[in-house]
């Protein structure tokens, strides 16, 4: 797979976030509040645009970042998903979200499936994990339609806005990429 941006299909289309997305992403995220908060902590910190251009600043200025990029539909952004590394390069951990008016698409999917391929050819990771709240069917759908394996469950390592809840770990190694 080439590095991004990456055709999604459908006119969808991942890619890294750049600053001049952020009156798009904030937009999105605002309107997106009351639904992601019991899942995402990061909501709570993320009050104003200012706090998003901090967060968009911090993830923006590195281009081999994958933890910031985004998922656009004729070049409107949607929703997000990245790809954090440990400080080795050994593993890394895929964390995403997307705006209600597109669920169910299969965008998600197919982005995390792009970053798995990245994590795995160019940056030659060896494990990627990802957590996802037990009563949150749709986040955990993911990872089990792309072949990972349930490891267990994080007591209460995630937190909400309804405060801290267990998270399912999910793992998937180099050599299972991809599934036969």
């Amino acid at each position: 797979m080439s590095p991004l941006p990456a055709d999604l299909g459908d006119g969808a289309l991942l890619r890294r976030l750049r600053m001049d997305d952020l009156d798009q992403v904030w937009e999105l995220v605002d309107a997106e509040r009351e639904r992601l908060g019991p899942w995402m902590a990061w909501i709570e910190s993320t009050a104003t645009i200012d706090d998003q251009r901090r967060w968009l600043a911090s993830v923006t200025g590195d281009v081999t970042n994958l933890d910031g990029c985004g998922i656009f539909i004729d070049g409107r952004y949607v929703g997000g998903v990245g790809l954090s590394q440990d400080p080795f390069g050994i593993r890394g951990e895929i964390g995403y979200w997307i705006g209600s008016e597109q669920e169910g698409r299969g965008l998600v999917t197919r982005a995390v499936r792009a970053l798995i391929d990245l994590g795995f050819s160019e940056l030659g990771l060896h494990r990627i994990v990802i957590r996802a709240a037990p009563e949150n069917a749709r986040s955990r759908a993911i990872p089990e339609r792309l072949g990972f394996t349930r490891e267990g469950v994080a007591r209460e390592e995630g937190r909400g806005s309804a405060g801290f809840h267990d998270l399912v770990v999910y793992a998937l190694l180099e050599d299972e990429w991809p599934p036969a």
